[in-house]
């Protein structure tokens, strides 16, 4: 689960640098949409997938 959300992040950090260097931003301000985006998507995915985690006690 953490591998494919990982790499779901990372393929959406990419698009989502694309169209801000596409829009015109510096490469610096890409980089920043890039870590946030990818890193922002894993977290709330993996987040998500903890608060589902059945308690087998």
């Amino acid at each position: 689960m953490a591998a494919i959300t990982l790499i779901a992040g990372s393929i959406l950090g990419w698009v989502a640098a694309a169209v801000a260097l596409v829009g015109g931003a510096l490469a610096s301000t890409a980089m920043l949409v890039f870590l946030i985006t990818c890193f922002g998507f894993s977290a709330i995915t993996l987040f998500a997938a903890a608060l589902r985690e059945v308690n087998p006690s």
